[in-house]
């Protein structure tokens, strides 16, 4: 699946400081909030759970992890965390991926749109060789438990050099997923949250980490998040 950059809260041109304040607002209409649970890593990760891929695709693996950090919150909130995931790239596969997966039940909807993304970190530790993407990939089902495929969409960031920074998140989603044939009924959707392998990427290190928080899953709405304030420098 084509990985693509939505949008970042960070260019090469403009750097977002340790001030960031991010504030989440959801609308008050029908399945115009934010459905995801744990959206913000407030004191785990439950239910998000430990994602790999598998064949038919590469297999992917974590060093370590997944794993929730106490000390590490996008709006610097000591009463919230996010989620580490890391990549073993010892033995690179393009297309391989790693990271954390939660699938979200509700009842049967009529689904027209999809806005659904994450926040992103790259720790300064982390190599960033253009070799690791970070990816966020919805799916809708027609059943529950996330049985019945019926499509999804995936965006991404690739790991460029000078992206890794401890002050800066970014943003990546899509607000305006459109269902092939939309509308489609649906019973739940997954979102997933993980590193992989960049085609032709080169690794130059056995593993990349980064840290998620910030998700959000919204149904039919466009409306769910806002960038509040920022400084540049």
């Amino acid at each position: 699946m084509t990985q693509a950059l939505f949008h970042s809260w960070s260019t090469d041109r403009t750097r977002v400081c340790a001030t960031v304040v991010l504030l989440v607002a959801y609308a008050a209409p029908a399945f115009a909030q934010n459905i995801a649970p744990n959206q913000n890593f407030d004191s785990g990760l439950p239910p998000w759970a430990v994602f790999v891929s598998s064949a038919p695709d590469p297999v992917g693996a974590p060093v370590t992890g997944p794993t929730w950090l106490n000390n590490v919150d996008i709006n610097n909130n000591l009463a919230s965390g996010s989620g580490f995931v890391d990549i073993n790239t010892s033995q690179p596969q393009a297309n391989a991926g790693s990271g954390i997966a939660q699938c979200v039940d509700f009842a049967s909807t009529s689904v027209s749109l999809v806005n659904y993304g994450i926040g992103i970190r790259v720790p300064s530790t982390t190599t960033t060789d253009a070799s690791v993407n970070a990816t966020v990939e919805m799916r809708l089902f027609s059943g529950a438990g996330c049985s019945g495929f019926i499509t999804g969409g995936s965006q991404g960031r690739t790991l460029l050099a000078g992206l890794a920074s401890n002050t800066t998140w970014y943003l990546i989603g899509d607000p305006n997923f459109v269902p092939p044939g939309a509308p489609v009924s649906a019973m739940s959707a997954q979102i997933r949250a993980y590193l992989r392998e960049v085609n032709g990427g080169s690794p130059t290190v056995g593993s990349y980490q980064v840290d998620f928080d910030a998700a959000h899953l919204v149904l039919n709405s466009t409306t769910p998040v806002h960038l509040q304030s920022f400084d540049v420098e």
